[in-house]
């Protein structure tokens, strides 16, 4: 390489160098004349304050036995209510007993349901507008059923939806085969009415609701003696192991409407808890996901510091029917509010607490009403206090979260 080639070399690096230095400077007296801060817009949030539990669930419990041999079919769904002397389980000799009889049932229930059907039509009282406004209500229903995972009552509810598409096809006019589905279910009937099935039914001795699943923790403890339970006999129930149950034994009946969940709490958290009070208890790792509950009983602090709490709740289903020994989330509170980043939170002259809100171009501090905390954000009460006097931040405001030299009233550049 010449002395030229070296020279424009150097003229090409020393350049580069000037042009370098100067982009950055250009940075820094834009960055001085143009203050930018970054901001968050205020968005309304609920969360729940929880406490983690082992729950043992406790119900009037009386086995349903038979000494009879032979293939099962309920009579009524699990978690139904029955009354004393009604027939819950029949008692097949075969299998193929058990499926004729099945398939009469349904076999009958469509019979009544395309013979209403057909009834309606030619008939003008039908309420068309309230008819479809009810179908949308049903088909809304039915979604939130299966979100929420209570499918205990989801073929009947397809059921009435169904009818009432139909019934709504049936006043307007349009072709729908009734008479010949009517004709079609009948001969059917017809046929199976014609078989007799061999069996035995089991009544239930006393009513309450039918639970057609045994566990072998029924008589774990006595459901009248539950408020008398102390921490470490809950802490045993929660360890405890199911007993055997005779092979006799079909279902049971909890016999009581009520039915208790039992805890054990730390003492600080059992206080928050008052007696007759109302509570959510979340079960996320069951198809229950939540009860409502009434808080019934408390016992003394044990040498541990942990107290004994028993939940009453009288809603019941198939699902609840299956409880036993579940993992829980007892909603203390739930709090409604406006959710603040802590990057974002900072402290007035005064020692008031509070963001600096951009409006335009213009800053300015606004106070907080903290009612919930957490490492990463807190919630702002929108609820104005009696006598409270300044301007606080509402929904929608964009909250500075960086930024330097902040303060009420400022220009941004």
């Amino acid at each position: 390489m010449n002395e030229r080639t070296k020279q424009q070399l150097w003229r090409i690096l020393l350049l580069g160098l000037s042009v370098l230095v100067l982009v950055y400077f250009v940075y820094q007296f834009y960055q001085a004349a143009h203050e930018s801060v970054r901001t968050e817009v205020v968005r309304q949030s609920t969360v729940k304050d929880t406490v983690d539990t082992k729950l043992f669930v406790v119900r009037d419990e009386s086995f349903l036995e038979t000494g009879s041999d032979g293939i099962l079919v309920p009579l009524v769904p699990s978690g139904s209510r029955v009354a004393a002397g009604e027939s819950v389980v029949a008692i097949f000799n075969s299998e193929e007993d058990a499926s004729r009889y099945a398939e009469r049932n349904r076999v009958e229930e469509n019979l009544a349901r395309y013979t209403r059907l057909n009834q309606q039509k030619g008939t003008s009282a039908v309420n068309l507008n309230a008819l479809g406004k009810r179908i949308s209500q049903d088909v809304i229903d039915l979604a939130e059923l299966v979100d929420n995972g209570d499918l205990t009552d989801m073929q009947e509810q397809v059921y009435d939806v169904r009818d009432r598409i139909l019934a709504r096809q049936v006043a307007t006019g349009e072709t729908v085969p009734l008479e010949n589905k009517v004709t079609e279910l009948t001969s059917r009937q017809k046929a199976l009415s014609n078989t007799a099935e061999g069996y035995e039914t089991l009544d239930s001795e006393r009513s309450g609701f039918f639970i057609g699943s045994v566990d072998g923790y029924e008589l774990a403890t006595k459901y009248d003696k539950v408020s008398k339970l102390t921490p470490e006999d809950i802490e045993k129930l929660l360890k405890s192991d199911p007993d055997e149950v005779s092979d006799k034994v079909i279902g049971k009946v909890s016999t009581n409407f009520d039915w208790y969940l039992l805890c054990t709490l730390d003492a600080d958290t059992a206080k928050t808890l008052k007696k007759g009070e109302t509570v959510t208890i979340d079960l996320p790792y069951s198809a229950v996901r939540s009860v409502t509950a009434t808080v019934t009983s408390k016992s003394r602090a044990d040498k541990k510091d942990n107290v004994a709490v028993v939940f009453k709740c009288n809603h019941m289903n198939a699902y609840i029917a299956s409880l036993r020994k579940e993992e829980g989330q007892i909603i203390l509170h739930t709090y409604t509010g406006l959710k603040i980043p802590t990057d974002a939170i900072r402290t007035a002259a005064n020692g008031k607490e509070g963001v600096y809100v951009q409006e335009g171009n213009i800053v300015k501090f606004k106070q907080l009403r903290t009612v919930y905390t957490e490492d990463d954000y807190i919630i702002s009460s929108e609820t104005p206090k009696e006598g409270e006097t300044g301007d606080f931040v509402s929904l929608y405001d964009a909250v500075i979260l960086g930024g330097k030299d902040l303060y009420d009233g400022k220009i941004l550049n």
